[in-house]
């Protein structure tokens, strides 16, 4: 009994410890180990990063450059269209993170150490077992603050933009936090053929709301600084395709929250909007899909509840300058108390191509004169006799039929 009794402790303080230098024998170069183990703790201060965080991967992947580094580990999730220190990950033939181990590293001129380590027992996640790790940061304790410092100044480089690039997020409703998925070449505005005066007046609006009298003006008038968006229409016709030209045209970062996961609660959307990167567009795409026109849940395993959708696009908590950008194919389908001003302000309709936006799409995918532009629209709705197209429809047949002009 006494035995069970000691082994039960044990294991209880084997999970509330931060870290167990013991268990990386191995893992390490002996030198390492014996240093790891004779860490004087009364000396130092030590933060802990818990897996599935943002700062987690940040952290890993910031010590993983280092010239020191020695132990790695393969990481599929670093995508193709990453960017590290400003160079494409797909130039890296091996995409990596520190794997387990004990490092020492330099921070702004601070020597920091980190211990990466497994946590606990192997759990069971969607039929697999799963062994989850975290991350120890070390400092003397009279520069403890440099610890925070580090930590803050990797979340505000992950959200800072690179011309040409846009940083895509998604929230994460189970671990709360904005996860960092790809950054990729920014669409130019140019590409995105809408019919007459359309784009003109979206940026237009959105480069004057973005204005720092404008940003004073809603201060001192007490008023909430965000913009929300409604792009409704026929799908296909260049809702996203202008959203990803408009987060790359600003310089903004573009947030995704899918309002479906049947994890996402009020709090988890209300926690989403605050701790959303800055400069950021989020977007909320097909909204017609959770909630009916009569507010009535259209998905049984969704908890999120109308009011707290609705208290998100009102900023409830943090309205910095955000910009929300609502997307849907059927807008007579939504509540009228969802899409109205202040939380919808500017209603932009996306339909069937016209003829403008097909002679713009063919001088775009092939450059000629204006003449030829337009006999192509009158030989294409001769051809359609009367049927519709769609801006995806026409971009499918002009990759198709991409070698026949020019030659």
């Amino acid at each position: 009994m006494a035995h069970r009794a000691f082994a039960r402790l044990q294991t209880l303080q084997n999970q509330l410890a931060p870290f167990d230098a013991s268990a990386l024998e191995g893992y390490l170069e002996p030198q390492l180990w014996v240093k790891c183990l004779t860490m004087d703790l009364k000396q130092n201060a030590y933060l802990e990063l818990r897996q599935k965080s943002r700062i987690y991967s940040l952290a890993c992947g910031y010590i993983a450059r280092q010239k020191s580094v020695q132990s790695f580990r393969y990481s599929p999730e670093l995508l193709s269209g990453d960017l590290v220190d400003g160079e494409h990950v797909s130039e890296t033939p091996c995409p990596t993170t520190i794997g387990l181990g004990f490092f020492e590293f330099e921070w702004r001129n601070h020597r920091l150490s980190a211990l990466h380590q497994t946590l606990g027992e192997p759990v069971g996640v969607s039929n697999a077992a799963e062994l989850y790790t975290n991350l120890v940061l070390f400092t003397k304790r009279e520069t403890s603050q440099v610890l925070a410092q580090f930590c803050q100044e990797l979340v505000q480089e992950s959200e800072r933009t690179q011309a040409g690039f846009v940083n895509v997020f998604e929230w994460h409703p189970t671990q709360q936090f904005w996860q960092a998925r790809v950054v990729c070449p920014a669409r130019r505005i140019e590409s995105v053929v809408l019919d007459e005066g359309v784009k003109e007046r979206l940026l237009g609006d959105i480069e004057e709301f973005l204005g720092e009298d404008t940003r004073r003006w809603y201060k001192e008038h007490g008023i909430q600084h965000k913009r929300g968006y409604l792009f409704y229409g026929v799908p296909g016709s260049g809702k996203t395709s202008l959203i990803q030209a408009i987060a790359g045209h600003f310089k903004h970062n573009l947030c995704h929250l899918h309002l479906t996961h049947p994890n996402l609660t009020d709090e988890s959307l209300r926690a989403a909007v605050n701790q959303a990167p800055r400069h950021s567009l989020l977007v909320f795409e097909d909204i017609d899909a959770i909630f009916g026109k009569d507010r009535e849940k259209l998905l049984t395993d969704s908890v999120l509840t109308f009011s707290g959708l609705l208290n998100a696009l009102d900023g409830v908590g943090k309205a910095e300058g955000q910009i929300f950008v609502l997307t849907t194919n059927h807008r007579d389908r939504l509540n009228p108390a969802l899409i109205r001003n202040g939380r919808a302000d500017l209603h932009i309709e996306f339909s069937h191509a016209t003829d403008h936006q097909i002679a713009g799409m063919f001088a775009r995918f092939f450059p000629s004169t204006q003449q030829t532009c337009w006999r192509f629209v009158h030989c294409l709705r001769e051809l359609l006799e009367g049927r519709p197209v769609t801006t995806a429809a026409l971009q499918h047949f002009f990759i198709l039929h991409r070698r026949m002009w020019g030659k």
